[in-house]
């Protein structure tokens, strides 16, 4: 009996002389799984699952998962000191819980209605609350926050692209919405009539007006211009819910301005139509209507006019849901009535 007291005095005694000969902070006892909190300076080579981290007790791996917490530190760059909760796995790994940078992010209002979506990579100057992000318009510095949506990233490293939905804040700083893998989303860079364009996938939002789209995509909400430059030859429909494939560019005035709508569109088979017969229509577009198919909204009710003989639009770029317009339409030969022009009025 004696003796099994004397074993439990000298493991508390161990336990005791190990926790005072370690270095202040260097490891805090956690609750639940955490087993520790190290500091210490994140190293070359780090990547989305696993961080290497430089500590006063040597270099250390630390797994990162999907349930890493870092929503206090989303970009991990050689160089940066940090604070990692740890865990054991049952790989044998140390595993991060959260990841913090010990410093209070300041709270800012954002202006969603003023989002648009970029791609690019991280640069060297980014921190743990400015954004640097190397696009192919050039440099832009876009704030992170603590509710940034990283829509599947546990944390941004060096070296890879990003999709980043952001918007105009208070402070009058553009901020993070939200950032996703850009290899994962429907994004591409090419050049149109010598001007670098990224190409995204999306459906087009309620708020789309004749000179500017709002585009639902995978990394989020973008607002994109429509001037007279853009070629809507194969995309002219932008009621809500329609699938569109745009190619964009950052304008001058800083904007994104559309280079060119694609819609979807059905085949059609060849008919002739009797252009000499031409029957003036006015009415608004409905919600039903597509590339294919004009719904026009009448006074003598709903009219289904197909767009496969359409020749002329003036006056109006794209057709929007609720617009008035003065339709040319005339019979073709599988009985359909077929828009020949259109005149916004």
């Amino acid at each position: 009996m004696i003796a099994k007291k004397s074993r439990k005095m000298v493991l508390s005694a161990c336990l005791i002389l190990l926790l005072a000969l370690l270095p202040s902070g260097a490891l805090q006892i956690r609750a639940a799984e955490v087993i520790a909190t190290v500091y210490g300076t994140i190293l070359s080579g780090t990547t989305e699952d696993l961080l290497l981290l430089s500590t006063a007790q040597g270099r250390m791996e630390i797994k990162l998962d999907p349930e890493t917490d870092a929503s206090a530190c989303k970009v991990l760059l050689p160089g940066r000191e940090i604070y990692v909760a740890v865990t054991y796995g049952s790989d044998g790994y140390l595993h991060a819980a959260k990841i913090t940078t010990g410093k209070t992010a300041e709270n800012s209002t954002i202006d969603h209605s003023t989002s648009v979506t970029v791609t690019g990579e991280i640069g060297d100057k980014t921190t743990e609350d400015m954004l640097y992000l190397n696009t192919p318009q050039g440099e832009m510095q876009i704030k992170l926050d603590a509710d940034t949506n990283m829509n599947g990233c546990t944390v941004l490293v060096a070296g890879k692209k990003y999709q980043v939905s952001c918007a105009r804040g208070s402070d009058a700083w553009l901020h993070a919405v939200s950032i996703s893998d850009a290899s994962t989303t429907a994004v591409t860079t090419e050049v149109i009539n010598g001007v670098s364009v990224t190409t995204v996938k999306g459906k087009v939002m309620d708020q789309t007006k004749d000179d500017l789209l709002y585009l639902s995509t995978e990394g989020g909400v973008m607002q994109i211009v429509i001037d007279s430059s853009t070629d809507t030859t194969n995309g002219r429909v932008l009621v809500p819910g329609r699938e569109l494939t745009v190619s964009f560019y950052r304008g001058s005035d800083a904007y994104l301005h559309a280079s060119r709508i694609v819609g979807e569109k059905e085949a059609v088979t060849q008919v002739s139509v009797n252009t000499d017969s031409q029957v003036p229509i006015v009415g608004t577009v409905d919600g039903k209507s597509n590339e294919n198919v004009l719904y026009l909204s009448t006074s003598g009710g709903m009219m289904e006019l197909k767009l496969d003989a359409l020749s002329n639009m003036s006056n109006c770029m794209v057709l929007t849901r609720g617009k008035q317009i003065l339709v040319y339409c005339a019979y073709g030969s599988d009985a359909y009535m077929h828009a020949v022009s259109i005149i916004g009025i």
